[in-house]
């Protein structure tokens, strides 16, 4: 997973990430989420990408 890009809105931020097999998807989250858990949910969210574009 790697993060790309980033917005910072008025109260979140945006993240757009390329999962491992290449994909990518944007995701926003509130301003005040500490970074461990973003990037713990991101990590989440990039293994159910991948794994949800294989099946189809």
């Amino acid at each position: 997973m790697k993060i790309i890009n980033y917005e910072i809105g008025a109260i979140d931020i945006r993240y757009t990430v390329e999962t491992i097999k290449g994909h990518i998807f944007t995701h926003s989250f509130p301003k005040d989420t500490p970074s461990n858990n973003v990037e713990r949910y991101l990590k989440l969210l990039s293994t159910n990408v991948d794994e949800r574009k294989a099946e189809i």
